[in-house]
């Protein structure tokens, strides 16, 4: 909601600027349609009254989410991969939001498919978008970026912003960099979003992964992270087809400053939804990570996509995490006793003898 009169100023500017855009944006593809953003996308995107052609890969999980949407949309299956699928999926689209990707943790464990998945992948819907270019009409390209490009930035002052340089530090932040430079030079019509921690809280549940677990307690406390609800970047996703003043520029999505929180906000909201309250802090380690605050003051104004606050996403965890919660309480000793074993800075203590 506007928060005071210059807020509603900006919000306008950005509605004005959608309704001056090209208005024969209306088959719209979507890779990566049945992941975490792409179903929140494609909701979106039938909302605002867009004929959407989903591309995905046909595995059970996906097959079972696309029945969702049976009727709706345009499902066809396919590999990202496989230049030949994704050149057949583009025809006859005029715009593609791109969310197909492998992220961390599976991108460090697999950096190899991951790369044939976020480089080569993105390399063929540029590629495909060119061809169309040849043939007519050339379909605009909404890239989901993510504010990992700008690698460990805590010892910096906030907030960060578009303009800043770039520092890869995984395979994640290369593969992005990567696609980022690849589609500017392509000279396509596109966009670039660099999205913040879009934790789902409705995705928050008991089976996180080893790897997870162990960089959750390796992360420092203090570290500074800006929220952004799923729903909220597929809301910028789509609005960003129909604002010209968009084009060619990348723009950093946030939740805002109602949602430029601590790690420890984010580990006390997890545990505390869990019933878990009184992790030690000893748990946790100092490490540096890539997330930071924001200047989302021009993507706001511009997308007018900042609805869901931090606030918000505590209450929908707690209600989604009360089943765990209840479950949990007659055995909150074993369940923390469990979750520190995957702690290493506590683990260190115990062996010295300061736990």
């Amino acid at each position: 909601m506007p928060r005071n009169d210059k807020e509603k100023r900006k919000r306008g500017e950005g509605v004005r600027s959608r309704r001056r855009a090209d208005t024969d944006i209306s088959n719209v593809l979507l890779t990566g349609a049945f992941g975490n953003i792409g179903r929140h996308t494609l909701r979106e995107l039938l909302r605002q009254g867009y004929r959407v052609r989903c591309f995905d890969v046909p595995s059970n999980a996906n097959r079972r989410a696309a029945a969702e949407f049976h009727g709706r949309v345009e499902v066809v299956w396919g590999d990202i991969c496989s230049s030949d699928n994704v050149r057949a999926a583009l025809d006859g689209q005029h715009a593609v939001i791109h969310n197909a990707a492998i992220i961390p943790s599976a991108s460090e464990k697999r950096p190899e498919i991951a790369k044939a998945v976020n480089i080569d992948g993105t390399r063929h819907v540029v590629d495909a978008i060119k061809a169309a270019r040849r043939n007519g009409r050339v379909p605009y390209l909404v890239f989901p970026s993510s504010i990992s490009v700008f690698g460990p930035s805590q010892h910096k002052k906030p907030p960060r912003r578009a303009s800043e340089p770039v520092r890869a530090s995984d395979h994640y932040t290369t593969h992005k960099i990567a696609c980022e430079r690849m589609i500017r030079a392509a000279r396509i019509p596109h966009v670039v979003l660099r999205v913040g921690a879009a934790l789902d809280p409705a995705g928050v549940g008991m089976d996180a992964d080893i790897d997870s677990m162990i960089m959750m307690f390796e992360m420092s406390p203090d570290n500074r992270v800006e929220y952004v609800h799923p729903a909220d970047v597929a809301r910028a996703q789509v609005n960003a087809l129909r604002c010209p003043a968009a084009s060619g520029k990348v723009l950093l999505i946030g939740g805002g400053p109602q949602c430029q929180i601590r790690q420890r906000d984010m580990f006390d909201a997890i545990f505390s939804a869990l019933g878990l309250q009184g992790i030690p802090p000893e748990a946790f380690g100092d490490r540096n990570y890539y997330t930071d605050w924001m200047d989302t003051e021009e993507s706001q104004r511009l997308l007018d996509f900042q609805r869901v606050t931090w606030t918000d996403f505590r209450r929908d965890l707690e209600r989604n995490l009360g089943l765990y919660r209840w479950l949990l309480y007659p055995l909150r000793p074993l369940a923390k006793h469990y979750l520190l074993r995957y702690s290493a800075p506590w683990q260190r203590r115990t062996v010295t003898g300061d736990g």
